[in-house]
């Protein structure tokens, strides 16, 4: 378990209105947002436009994969909530021995070689794959886009389709 990481989400988007005005407010103890994608990192434009949407009194960070493995073992300094694009990510972070057993989908929109997975949820085969492997590793998984919405376990869905 990592100290101090409160949410963990896949959101294409990464931060827009409902991160930043409904899951805050679930996850009330967050002070912290961390951004997990390789080119936001290396896009100070999108940081600067990450930095204005988020509400006063909480911080964000944009972070590659390989320095936010770095973080996310050394424990995080406050209540933090991590958002990711793309399952990839999620994978890579574990891969690289941080300990995450849980994460929320709420944005993974139709683009590529995605297709309908679940209400608006889109995923691609290889996603599909990355995620059943983790499952099987014991990670738990699931949709919810927003906090008075309904929550979906991912396990169960992809049973279904086999």
């Amino acid at each position: 378990m990592i100290n101090n990481l409160e949410f963990t989400r896949i959101d294409d988007r990464l931060i827009h209105g409902q991160v930043v005005t409904q899951w805050i407010k679930q996850y009330n103890k967050v002070q912290h947002i961390l951004c997990v994608d390789d080119k936001t990192a290396a896009d100070p434009f999108m940081q600067q436009m990450f930095s204005y949407l988020v509400p006063s009194g909480i911080t964000i960070e944009n972070k590659s994969i390989d320095d936010a493995a770095e973080l996310l073992k050394a424990g995080l300094p406050k209540p933090t909530m991590m958002i990711a694009k793309v399952p990839d990510t999620i994978k890579a972070l574990r891969d690289k021995g941080c300990e995450i057993d849980y994460f929320n989908i709420g944005g993974m929109g139709m683009s590529g070689d995605r297709k309908k997975f679940f209400q608006n949820i889109s995923m691609s085969e290889h996603e599909k794959e990355v995620i059943r492997g983790m499952i099987d590793e014991g990670v738990k998984v699931e949709i919810q886009i927003i906090p008075a919405q309904g929550c979906y376990n991912v396990a169960d869905l992809l049973a279904k389709e086999k």
